[in-house]
Formats: structure tokens, sequence, C-alpha cells
């Protein structure tokens, strides 16, 4: 599937390690400049660091912040400059350094409770 970056918003699956599945959707709306670059980027491959309230993981792209947001809330998708890292946060979140909003979890975030640290995670477009 070919993406092209002209469209505002962009259905994902996060598909886990063990067959757990997560879809959502980025939206320029929130951060134009991050959300093309992740989608020109798609598929991404990462391994999942799970804490309390949200997981991330690592991606190879280096982003300003862009819209920063400290207070992050269920079923938000971010990226976080930081660490270059996706986030998906299934809680009420309070950060200490920013993440820019890029979309939201369309499915229950229940499943992303039951994610433990040191799963494989692949995003790609819908």
């Amino acid at each position: 599937m070919s993406l092209y970056v002209k469209d505002s918003t962009y259905k994902v699956v996060f598909e886990f390690e063990g067959g757990v599945k997560v879809h959502g959707e980025f939206s320029r709306i929130y951060a134009p400049i991050t959300v093309s670059r992740l989608v020109s980027s798609l598929p991404l491959n990462g391994r999942v660091e799970a804490l309390k309230g949200w997981l991330y993981f690592t991606v190879d792209i280096s982003l300003r912040p862009e819209k920063p947001k400290f207070n992050c809330e269920p079923r938000w998708i971010g990226y976080w400059p930081l660490a270059k890292a996706i986030c998906l946060f299934y809680e009420k979140t309070s950060l200490k350094s920013p993440v820019n909003r890029i979309g939201s979890i369309s499915d229950s975030d229940f499943a992303l409770t039951r994610i433990p640290s040191g799963v494989r995670v692949r995003i790609r477009p819908v």
C-alpha cells in the first residue's frame, strides 16, 4: 500500500507479539509535521516498555516538540520527542517531558493493560 501524506487522518493498526491488535488513527490536526513524517515512514517496528498508564516504544525518527502536551488522556496516541518514541495511553497520565499528540486509539484500550515490557510491536497502515 502506497501512502501519500495529503489526507488529514490515517488509520493504523498496532500489532503486538502474541496476537493483540489495537486500531487507531493518526491525525494531522494534532501535529501535522510529526504525523506526516511518521506516516511516510510506516510500517514501524519496536519493542514495548510498559509503564503505569501507558506504553511506549522507540522508533528511529527524531522530531521536535509540536503542540506539546504534558497531560495525556486515555486513548491518546503520542510521539515523545525526548525518547524518539510512540506512546499509547490507557490512563490519564502526567509527564515531565512533553509528548506530541498524534492521534487516538479506536478500539477499547483494555488490551493495552495486559501488554508487558519486551513485547515486539509493529505499526502499519490499514
